[in-house]
């Protein structure tokens, strides 16, 4: 009898122990572009989740922003922004990439991307757009946070055939409370 308590015992820590290391991940973004690997994780990071009403220009939906806080220390800032219907949280499965203005008709929920390169004193602009290359997909929503995987040829502002690719890219984050 004694050994079966401290069989189910065991277990019972084990699974706490796992349960409570699945959740103490935190932030994290990590993506490969021109040959390196960017990781990023805790203090570098912070999210947002701002409701937009519509406009003539805008449709309505909820931004969840995920950002690169310290762009002086990267060379690499990528901000992955999900579109979601007004008052809503993103749900897991793939989705297509928008452009930074979010015109009515455009599909929801979707993904926008925008990537800040830093060369010497130089900033140079990429961001994604209806018709860029790649893929997006949120792999799993549980407990307050949102995870998934991409990939994009990411488009500069103002030249669309001057292209970055991003590979094998990685986030996770939590869902934060709409902005009143």
């Amino acid at each position: 009898m004694k050994h079966l308590i401290k069989v189910v015992f065991t277990f019972i820590a084990a699974t706490l122990f796992t349960a409570a290391s699945a959740q103490n991940t935190g932030a994290y973004l990590k993506f490969d572009i021109e040959g390196k690997t960017v990781s990023l994780k805790g203090k570098d990071l912070d999210c947002y989740n701002n409701f937009e009403p519509a406009d003539a220009d805008n449709q309505a939906n909820n931004q969840h922003v995920f950002y690169v806080t310290d762009q002086q220390k990267q060379t690499y800032k990528l901000d992955i922004t999900i579109l979601t219907p007004p008052h809503t949280n993103p749900v897991a499965g793939k989705l297509p990439f928008v452009p930074v203005l979010y015109k009515p008709g455009l599909p929801c929920p979707a993904a926008y991307l925008y990537l800040t390169k830093t060369v010497g004193t130089d900033l140079q602009l990429y961001n994604s757009k209806a018709n860029s290359a790649g893929s997006f997909e949120i792999t799993k929503v549980a407990a307050g946070w949102v995870e998934g995987k991409f990939n994009i040829d990411i488009s500069d502002t103002y030249y669309d055939d001057k292209i970055v690719h991003i590979t094998n890219g990685t986030f996770r984050f939590k869902i934060a409370g709409e902005w009143k």
